[in-house]
């Protein structure tokens, strides 16, 4: 694999060939534009299919089209994955923030302060619901940390920039190439995207060394890359890209090798043609079927309550009434059905299975989503990896914005846990920590209040109902008080 300081050689290399080589991936990961066939139901091949389901001519040219119904199970398996994954939000726990005698260390609170106030700001935790469902459909997702100059207080120090991110996948209609080396270190990281301004379509390429970022566009389709991040010095030498500070590449990308939704596919598109052939059948046999024995006498006599019809002897007229094998057009669709959810290790929590379940405990619901747990857990490897890396980036800028912290922040170890969705049980999980520490209280007043969340300022309500309980106390002293006095 070539070193990136040559595929980067300027001097004696074309931009095309530059970005040829950088588009060189260097994971192996299937084509979002084939893997949307399958995730988008409004692509799925039974919307197209005039082969298996034939549209019907009818005898005054127009055309009856068939019943072609798509199902959008890979949609809703990405979604729920995602969900189970990031719903309840990712945990993270420092350790080594004490100094050596045991004691407290403030400038290391500040700093776990600082860290979860990017976070917080940054929406973490939507962006984690959008990542997932970027990553378990398109297999792969990549978020770019960057600074806006904007002073401000809200990390607990003056800074001169805010911390965002922004999340590329192809599902948005980014392309994304890494270039990793036999190590899997990542030596470039780039995307491609196309902005409408105007009537014109500019397509860019961006790229993300470990002291470099590259911006190439491109005007028109197949034309020559410009790039708008060169700049010339007062001795006339041309300057290539902008350089980063950091000493890093101010991303994190994850990636996987197949869908969730791999060998699901056939499934699903038994499920939509069983559907559509038997809407088929169902409209074809919609209309009543007359059936009349013998010969008619003269014209249907129609009234405004009644139609008579006159036969012959021995004669009758009847409705032929359609049976249609119910029962077995449901089996198999629910065999299917439950096939899918079962090879996809994902309970169907659908609203007509759930609210057959009744009220279960917490320890049922737990074992009732075993199976989604071990297969979330077949993922977290990467994401936790992908969450350790994206904040050591943090780490990095952090270390920029607040020099004083520097040394500190190296010192800092975070560890990220994730927790598979479960319905809690608060009175159940309550009573558990109450339990273990001798049944003594777990919160504090004020915190009720505030995790009650119905008073707009608890600090204000605890103090009135602390002058409440004090007035009340002092009103049944004194009926004591008086008690006393009328005995005597």
């Amino acid at each position: 694999m070539a070193d990136i300081k040559s595929i980067l050689d300027f001097k004696s290399r074309t931009v095309s060939d530059i970005i040829q080589d950088l588009r060189d991936k260097s994971v192996s990961v299937p084509d979002w534009g084939k893997l949307e066939k399958d995730y988008d139901p409004a692509q799925h091949e039974i919307c197209t299919d005039t082969t298996t389901l034939k549209d019907k001519q009818r005898s005054d040219g127009t055309t009856e089209p068939s019943s072609r119904i798509s199902i959008g199970l890979e949609k809703l398996l990405c979604r729920r994955m995602s969900e189970f994954t990031f719903t309840i939000p990712v945990k993270r726990v420092y350790s080594n923030v004490t100094k050596e005698d045991g004691s407290p260390n403030d400038v290391r609170q500040d700093i776990i302060k600082a860290m979860e106030a990017i976070y917080k700001n940054a929406r973490i935790d939507s962006v984690n619901l959008k990542r997932g469902l970027a990553a378990y459909a398109a297999c792969e997702v990549f978020t770019i940390w960057y600074t806006v100059k904007k002073p401000n207080t809200i990390y607990g120090f003056d800074s001169e920039y805010k911390l965002k991110c922004k999340t590329y996948s192809p599902m948005d209609g980014t392309k994304l190439y890494p270039l990793l080396d036999e190590m899997d270190d990542m030596m470039a990281m780039s995307f491609e995207y196309t902005k409408t301004i105007g009537k014109d379509s500019i397509t860019y390429f961006e790229t993300f060394t470990a002291d470099h970022h590259y911006i190439w566009k491109q005007e028109v389709s197949g034309g020559n890359w410009e790039e708008i991040t060169s700049r010339t010095t007062e001795e006339g030498e041309e300057i290539n890209g902008l350089e980063i500070e950091l000493s890093k590449i101010p991303g994190v990308y994850g990636w996987f090798e197949r869908p969730v939704y791999y060998g699901l596919t056939g499934l699903r598109k038994e499920i939509e043609y069983t559907l559509s052939r038997n809407s088929n059948v169902i409209a074809y046999n919609s209309a009543p079927v007359l059936k009349i024995v013998g010969g008619i006498k003269g014209a249907e006599d129609k009234g405004e309550a009644r139609r008579i019809f006159r036969v012959e002897n021995g004669g009758d007229v009847a409705y032929v009434s359609w049976q249609q094998a119910i029962e077995a057009l449901k089996y198999h669709v629910d065999t299917m059905l439950k096939l899918y959810w079962m090879q996809a290790q994902i309970p169907d929590i659908s609203f007509e299975n759930m609210k057959n379940l009744g009220n279960i405990g917490f320890d049922a619901r737990q074992t009732m989503l075993t199976d989604a747990h071990l297969r979330i857990g077949e993922f977290t490897g990467m994401w936790v990896e992908f969450l350790e890396r994206e904040c050591n980036v943090i780490k990095a800028f952090l270390k920029m914005m607040n020099p004083k912290w520097a040394k500190d922040i190296d010192e800092i170890s975070v560890e990220h846990i994730i927790t598979p969705f479960i319905q809690n049980d608060e009175l159940a999980e309550i009573n558990k920590r109450m339990k273990a520490n001798g049944g003594k209280a777990i919160e504090s007043q004020l915190e009720s209040i505030q995790r009650y969340g119905y008073s707009d300022d608890a600090q204000a309500t605890l103090e009135q109902i602390q002058k409440e309980e004090e007035l009340s106390a002092q009103n049944r002293a004194d009926a004591f008080s008086i008690g006393n006095q009328v005995a005597m």
